[in-house]
């Protein structure tokens, strides 16, 4: 084999993601849950004084190695010591694309419909749930989401309260162009929100919500 072939094969196969293995890993699952003869999605609200406390949420968190097999397994795993749904009452039917966030965490999401029933039996881990509920898919179909704006900079140094400056990246020092010697970027973001009776639901789970609704256009919310 020459030195082509080689690097041919090298780059053969699916292209992934650049980095992967710099991210921090997470997966959520989007519940779907048949009630009064129409799809509903089950969301929490996180207890307060935990992180993200008081928002709207699905129940996911972090891969754990030592836990999971892989991100299906997590995102599982999260629903059952979050919500008291065991695994097998959960039937995944999809994956949505992976959402990298500008915090630099990937968060891939499962969607699994749950046993009927699961909501009258289900009990929920109160450290970490303060309660939940659910939303017809029908509501997010027919009502379309605020969106608001955020701007995002990178920033080579940043003023700590206790240690002063603290430079990152040395751009001056380096000789790199002086853009970079200050925060440069300035790319502006799409943040999605929509007002429910149950709170301001927003964020990654709005953006995850959004992606679902515009994956399955034409899909029916009547339950069978």
């Amino acid at each position: 084999m020459d030195a082509v072939d080689q690097l041919r094969q090298a780059l053969s196969g699916r292209p992934g993601v650049l980095g992967w293995d710099r991210f921090i890993h997470s997966a959520v699952l989007a519940p779907v849950v048949r009630v009064d003869g129409e799809l509903h999605l089950l969301f929490q609200t996180r207890t307060e004084g935990i992180r993200q406390g008081g928002e709207i949420s699905f129940p996911g968190g972090g891969f754990d190695p030592s836990q999971d097999e892989d991100l299906r397994a997590t995102a599982l795993r999260e629903c059952c010591e979050e919500m008291g749904i065991a695994p097998d009452k959960v039937t995944v039917i999809g994956e949505l694309d992976t959402l990298i966030t500008s915090v630099g965490v990937t968060v891939s999401c499962y969607v699994g419909v749950l046993e009927d029933g699961i909501l009258e039996t289900m009990t929920v881990n109160e450290d970490e749930v303060a309660g939940w509920f659910t939303l017809p898919l029908s509501f997010f179909r027919e009502t379309d989401p605020v969106i608001h704006h955020v701007r995002l900079m990178v920033e080579p140094h940043y003023d700590h309260p206790k240690k002063g400056r603290v430079t990152l990246l040395p751009a001056e020092a380096l000789g790199l162009p002086k853009r970079y010697h200050k925060p440069w970027g300035g790319l502006t973001r799409e943040v999605y929100l929509w007002e429910t009776s149950h709170g301001t639901l927003w964020g990654i789970t709005a953006e995850l919500v959004r992606e679902l609704i515009m994956r399955t256009p034409g899909a029916t919310d009547e339950a069978t």
